[in-house]
């Protein structure tokens, strides 16, 4: 049956009427999906080759044991979930803490990737088809009245997704409803001393360079600039073929690697590149303001000046930086304080940028804590 307006508000109430499952029984659910880690892949992996989601997935289960913290409602409020489509695994923290509290999902996927969260919940109907019936799978275009009825009868809204699709959401969501946006981000690299070019080549090559924890920028603290960078592009060689990255073939995005090329050496900047257009580095020779990234997994290499700001580097990013991978000599405190100032919700070790684990504040949001102030005890309330 095709979905209307008047289905999905159906389907809430439907969500609402489910009966509570113990908590024990949620639980090992969820324990015996993380224990099949890693999972066989689906039969068609899509835009996501399976020797980068795998890496995804580990992470996440290695986390798991501790976060399983869990809750009993007798009735918890529905949760609208809209999701983006350019990385394979923003569901899965979400659903984990979903199904840890007995609160019953609205999945709205995106029609660029499918088939990671429907993974997920099949995954769990295999061991408990009833825990995974809290998980209702959807799919129909963001901007569509069927969306708007989502967001409008939901009790809590969770939404991924450009900063235009955000806003447009949060307009159609009555302010009445709790929503929590995740919207555009970027993420970068900092080098002060000794590094290792290959974790930092899978930080860029993962998922395309498509998410927030994407590396799209190399800040070095030294005056190696140019070594770094083409290390770099060594080691993004190598990294590419264990990470299943193809030949770049869509027309579209070549034509956007080629300019992105062409415009960095007119402005003065070496240029490494893979011939199939993969990856490419862009050396700085001066200090910058933090580019606008490409995607593509094409990378700034840029040296940097403690004389200069951070501010002033971050430019028109300034509070939009999701993840730095740190690597500075004795864990200089200067960075550490100055990135938690500018409110950087994840630094970590180059190589984990987009392996985080369940337990992330994706921009400072604890998603269980949230969860729970909102939906724990909304129908009784």
């Amino acid at each position: 049956m095709e979905t209307t307006p008047q289905t999905v508000r159906e389907t809430l109430v439907k969500l609402r009427e489910l009966p509570p499952i113990p908590v024990e029984r949620r639980v090992a659910a969820l324990t015996k999906l993380w224990q099949q880690v890693p999972l066989a892949p689906p039969q068609e992996t899509g835009s996501f080759p399976w020797a980068q989601v795998r890496l995804g997935v580990e992470a996440l289960a290695r986390s798991a044991p501790h976060c399983s913290e869990s809750g009993d409602f007798e009735k918890p409020g529905i949760l609208a979930l809209i999701l983006a489509g350019n990385t394979p695994l923003l569901a899965w923290p979400v659903l984990h803490y979903a199904v840890l509290l007995g609160i019953p999902v609205f999945i709205k996927q995106s029609r660029d990737e499918t088939i990671w969260t429907r993974h997920f919940v099949e995954t769990l109907a295999g061991i408990d088809p009833e825990v995974a019936g809290l998980l209702h799978l959807d799919l129909f275009p963001g901007d569509d009245p069927r969306t708007h009825a989502l967001v409008q009868n939901a009790n809590a809204v969770i939404a991924y997704g450009g900063d235009e699709a955000i806003a447009a959401l949060r307009e159609a969501t009555p302010e009445t409803i709790p929503f929590q946006g995740f919207g555009h981000a970027l993420s970068i690299g900092l080098i002060g001393g000794h590094y290792d070019a290959h974790r930092f080549a899978r930080d860029i090559l993962m998922y395309d360079q498509a998410g927030c924890l994407s590396l799209q920028t190399l800040v070095v603290t030294f005056a190696y600039c140019s070594k770094v960078g083409h290390v770099l592009a060594v080691a993004l060689g190598r990294q590419s073929e264990r990470l299943g990255v193809k030949a770049r073939t869509d027309a579209a995005e070549c034509r956007v690697v080629r300019e992105a090329r062409d415009l960095a050496m007119m402005n003065g900047c070496e240029v490494v590149g893979d011939p199939n257009l993969s990856w490419s580095v862009v050396i700085h020779q001066e200090p910058c303001p933090l580019p606008a990234p490409t995607g593509c997994c094409v990378v700034h290499v840029i040296p940097y000046e403690d004389q200069k700001s951070f501010q002033w580097f971050l430019g028109e990013y300034v509070g939009k930086i999701s993840c730095v991978s740190e690597i500075c000599p004795g864990g200089n405190d200067w960075w550490s304080q100055t990135l938690k100032a500018e409110g950087v919700s994840r630094i970590c070790p180059a190589g984990q940028m987009q392996t985080p684990p369940l337990d992330w504040h994706n921009g400072g949001v604890d998603l269980r804590a949230w969860l729970l102030e909102v939906l724990g005890d909304v129908r009784s309330a």
